[in-house]
């Protein structure tokens, strides 16, 4: 049975609530297609703790993905290679307002009043937040750059890039895990 307060497959946003102990000291983590959840810790201390259970520190996790992107500012982070869960930051991830978004859930973002935007996902559930559309969009094509030089890595090393990865299907392909595990690991020369 998988923790309540680590992220899963399914979780499309995790973002600040606040609660009896302050401002942004709840975690609310928006469900596809099922109730959203509330975990009594910071949106930061939950992916973290999510990295650790995933295998690797969340430092650890978020410089892989500036050497192998590029992106030294807020960089997305990929949770697993097992299953999708590239997630971008709204902010900084040293504010207290940062949320973290599932890439594989956003159906559209639009701008709103006041440098916020609305997020929608693909179930319908939304999630305002208090950032321009401008750098939202921006932290999501970088997850989504993130996730395609990850994909690009594995079509290299299996020397079919005709033949994209099917997540759909039921089995696992342990040949790609462990490519994508390889591309994190390699050291740059």
């Amino acid at each position: 049975m998988m923790k309540l307060d680590i992220i899963q497959q399914e979780d499309m946003a995790l973002y600040p609530v606040s609660n009896g102990r302050g401002m942004h000291a709840s975690t609310k983590i928006l469900k596809v297609d099922s109730p959203s959840l509330i975990i009594p810790r910071k949106p930061q201390k939950v992916l973290e703790a999510s990295c650790r259970f995933y295998g690797a520190p969340y430092l650890h996790k978020k410089n892989e993905a500036t050497r192998i992107t590029g992106i030294t500012s807020k960089p997305p982070i990929l949770l697993t290679p097992l299953f999708p869960t590239y997630f971008f930051p709204t902010h900084s991830d040293r504010k207290s307002e940062n949320a973290w978004i599932n890439i594989h859930y956003v159906d559209k973002i639009k701008e709103l009043k006041d440098k916020r935007c609305k997020i929608f996902f693909v179930d319908n559930q939304t999630l305002t937040i208090n950032v321009s559309k401008h750098s939202l969009d921006h932290q999501y094509k970088n997850a989504i750059l993130y996730n395609f030089l990850m994909e690009r890595a594995v079509k290299v090393f299996t020397s079919d890039p005709n033949n994209p990865i099917d997540y759909a299907k039921k089995e696992l392909n342990i040949y790609e895990v462990l490519i994508k595990y390889a591309k994190l690991f390699q050291h740059k020369e």
